[in-house]
């Protein structure tokens, strides 16, 4: 008879065999995450960052060494200004069809060589690098450790992949051209940064292996199907290391994965089924080397709609900072990864009531409907409070009835109201101030 596999929360199970991995070379779990700063980032965006924070976490519990790295994609070519972003204050700015307009001549050229829209960085990546991670440190990422594409680049960290790349020419057109047959014939996946224009549209036309240099023309290039950057049509020689040239994504990515020896990373249902294919093959025919553990992640939608940081409309980790404990924002990642979640914020306090049903649960003040799901609630409880558990249940009262009491009395009112219900603390008022913020969003719609 079949022996029933026992059951396992699915990030134990991960940073087990990420364990298993990183043993077998006698090095740290590397967890790892990337972002590009192209924007306002949102709520589904941190997928990377938490769900990877949290094998981390689960790995330094079980003492074996690990690292919990970002990296920032700053040499990315710009596409085109979102319609909208938050300024350091997170006050929303609408981008102005002039503005959008007068940024479409950066199409091509790298994000840390744009201006800030506002002016208040020194770039434009900088300015949502700055925003992006104050925002994951007030979600707990303490321990991340932050790198930057560019700096990776001129510090040739990227010049042996580089060297792969051109060495390995046919292999690396053959993975290329199996997958988008759009391309010439010819095609290199590495563009020169033109010395001319700024742009990442310099065209490889011939390589010098032992002399580290390409020939190249600048061209006019198209980034998606929808954005073209214009070429100045200058010709050089460059060298090709040293952050004089970039990468196409699907060679980069896993570049990253392998200079920081990652163990295991988690990334978008998009990348899974689009560039991860095209990665998978270069890691193993091109650089040669072995696959990391890779879990993919579905999408968080928002009343329905899935959200895109260059259309506007998104929900950003401060919003939602502004109506939910960091404890109850964190449990919504808890949840299994592969499933797709509709976020309504209307129903906030439904969120709110899961999170405080897996408290209780946990200092068995309530039950669970099974073994199972007591397992379950009690995992994702310790890792939405970061292991950061405090020494005994604190009472609360439910988000839902925060709401009706703010909504129907003054501030003032507000603790004689709760005392009918239990003893006022720190943690109900600041519940009631989350509340009134929230009824304050519904009310702008």
């Amino acid at each position: 008879m079949k022996k029933e596999r026992s059951w396992k929360y699915k990030s134990d199970e991960l940073a087990e065999l990420a364990i298993v991995k990183a043993k077998q070379k006698d090095i740290p779990v590397v967890c790892r995450c990337g972002e590009t700063p192209g924007g306002t980032k949102h709520i589904g965006n941190f997928n990377d960052n938490l769900r990877s924070y949290f094998i981390y976490l689960i790995v330094k519990k079980m003492n074996y060494p690990a690292r919990h790295i970002q990296t920032r994609d700053n040499l990315d070519p710009f596409r085109k200004l979102p319609s909208g972003f938050y300024d350091l204050e997170k006050k929303w700015h609408p981008a102005t069809e002039e503005l959008i307009k007068t940024y479409e001549k950066y199409v091509g050229t790298p994000l840390y060589h744009i201006p800030d829209p506002l002016g208040c960085c020194k770039n434009y990546s900088e300015h949502f690098r700055i925003i992006y991670e104050s925002e994951c440190k007030k979600m707990g990422l303490k321990d991340t450790e932050y790198f930057c594409t560019k700096r990776l680049y001129e510090e040739g960290k990227f010049n042996p992949y580089l060297r792969k790349i051109f060495e390995k020419e046919r292999t690396t057109r053959e993975i290329v051209l199996s997958v988008e047959t759009t391309k010439p014939k010819d095609y290199i996946p590495v563009w020169v940064i033109c010395e001319n224009c700024g742009k990442i549209t310099g065209r490889i036309i011939k390589v010098y292996l032992e002399k580290e240099a390409v020939d190249y023309i600048c061209v006019d290039r198209y980034l998606t199907p929808k954005y073209k950057a214009i070429g100045c049509g200058h010709k050089g020689t460059v060298d090709w290391n040293n952050g004089r040239t970039k990468m196409d994504w699907e060679f980069e990515w896993p570049a990253q994965m392998l200079m920081f020896q990652t163990t295991i990373e988690p990334f978008g249902k998009e990348h899974y089924i689009g560039s991860w294919p095209i990665s998978k093959q270069v890691i193993e025919k091109v650089y040669e080397e072995e696959l990391p553990i890779v879990f993919f992640y579905e999408y968080f939608l928002i009343n329905g709609t899935k959200m895109a940081t260059r259309h506007g409309n998104i929900v950003t980790l401060s919003l939602m900072l502004e109506i939910l404990e960091p404890e109850v924002l964190r449990y919504l990642y808890t949840k299994r990864p592969e499933k797709q979640r509709n976020i309504n914020l209307s129903h906030i306090d439904r969120i709110v009531d899961e999170f405080d049903h897996a408290e209780k649960v946990y200092f068995g003040l309530e039950k669970a409907r099974s073994e199972k799901e007591e397992t379950k609630l009690k995992r994702s409880y310790e890792l939405a409070m970061l292991y950061k558990i405090p020494k005994g249940y604190k009472k609360k009262i439910s988000y839902r009835t925060t709401a009706a009491i703010v909504q129907r009395y003054p501030r003032e009112k507000w603790e004689k109201e709760i005392e009918k219900f239990t003893e006022f603390n720190q943690n109900i008022e600041k519940r009631l101030l989350l509340a009134k913020k929230w009824l304050a969003l519904l009310n702008q719609k």
